[in-house]
């Protein structure tokens, strides 16, 4: 994906049309967002496309904005984040990203599936249990699957989301990069069949063979998920990616402009926000988490890492250049969807507020 140069040094997101792109229907996702694969037919790669939040009476227009933002500021602070860009289909807008994985030869493993196959009593889906998804069980799935090493990107991406105000980093929101084994090949292969149906299309003996061997009630057995979790040994952690959930991005227009009068407000609102991973049965803020984090045995230093990066590497004019001509393309067309100046404001004043607080923690345990 090619970068352009804009006003200044500012960088800025690129524009595709994708109307005329083939959509691979069997790799839609699901979350809660729309979110489509596309083929792109001069590459022969596969994209995500990705509409803003919609449901009932809550729009959030504007939330493919904040992804392109996040990804922006991620690169320019040197963190390991997916870039993603502005797309249009049709009269639809959104963002877009390449797929992070090698078709062929990897396969992504979302956290969420290290954390059932550890503890089969983590059940995301209960809304009752959630205060079940804790750094700890994080940490200690991650051991027992000898994935520790990343530990480091993970303490990298906790640090983001507290730049950015990300409140949405659910265990399908971060993930591992396996190179297959034959046996995790053979796995996804059967899970991709299952999802797609065309297990079903199997002559019947066969099909009872692999289903006996791999499936209990129409999902992939325990031990056979485990040992897929277990057995590649090169592995790499996913560049931070699904960080749309930043910024204010729920908020309407009219509260925009009003917190923009009110430095108040906007502080109140930081202080309201909260980190998706628990700690303890606790949901707190990122910046108590990081803290917690700080004071925890052995993870200091890979807390201080990424802390001390964006204090020494935040540079507020490339990052106003950032935020402020991130939609020239789409502005230049005329296109209505652009991200009006008041939001651009307040996005510049979140960071820089939370910046600050950042600093301060840095400062107290360096």
């Amino acid at each position: 994906m090619g970068r352009e140069s804009g006003s200044g040094n500012c960088i800025m997101a690129k524009l595709y049309n994708i109307s005329e792109w083939n959509e691979q229907s069997w790799w839609n996702t699901g979350g809660t967002r729309d979110k489509k694969i596309y083929l792109n037919p001069e590459d022969g790669e596969l994209y995500y496309f990705k509409q803003s939040f919609k449901k009932g009476q809550r729009d959030y227009k504007y939330e493919f904005w904040s992804e392109i933002i996040a990804s922006e500021i991620g690169e320019l602070l040197g963190f390991d984040i997916l870039p993603y860009h502005i797309a249009i289909r049709g009269n639809v807008v959104g963002c877009i990203s390449k797929s992070m994985i090698n078709q062929a030869s990897e396969e992504l493993i979302e956290g969420g599936k290290y954390l059932q196959a550890f503890d089969n009593t983590f059940k995301p889906e209960n809304i009752k249990l959630r205060n079940q998804y804790n750094f700890d069980l994080i940490l200690n799935a991650l051991v027992s699957f000898k994935k520790e090493k990343h530990l480091k990107e993970l303490a990298e991406t906790i640090v983001f989301d507290a730049l950015i105000g990300n409140s949405d980093r659910h265990q399908e929101n971060w993930a591992i990069i396996n190179v297959h084994t034959i046996i995790s090949e053979g796995v996804a292969q059967v899970e991709k069949g299952i999802i797609t149906g065309e297990i079903n299309e199997m002559p019947n003996w066969l099909k009872k063979i692999v289903k006996a061997l791999y499936t209990v009630k129409g999902k992939i057995r325990p031990e056979i998920q485990t040992a897929r979790l277990m057995l590649p040994k090169i592995t790499r952690f996913a560049p931070i990616y699904d960080s749309g959930c930043s910024f204010g991005r729920e908020l309407d227009d009219e509260r925009v402009k009003n917190m923009l009068n009110n430095e108040q407000e906007i502080q109140k609102y930081i202080a309201k926000g909260q980190a998706e991973i628990h700690w303890e049965s606790n949901k707190i803020s990122h910046f108590e988490l990081i803290v917690k984090l700080l004071e925890s045995e052995g993870l200091k230093d890979i807390v201080l890492d990424p802390l001390k990066r964006i204090t020494e590497q935040f540079d507020p004019k490339k990052v106003e250049q950032i935020v402020l001509y991130v939609d020239k393309e789409l502005f230049d067309l005329g296109n209505s969807n652009y991200l009006p100046k008041e939001r651009k404001e307040l996005v510049l004043k979140l960071l820089t507020l939370r910046l600050n607080k950042l600093r301060e923690i840095y400062s107290q345990y360096k």
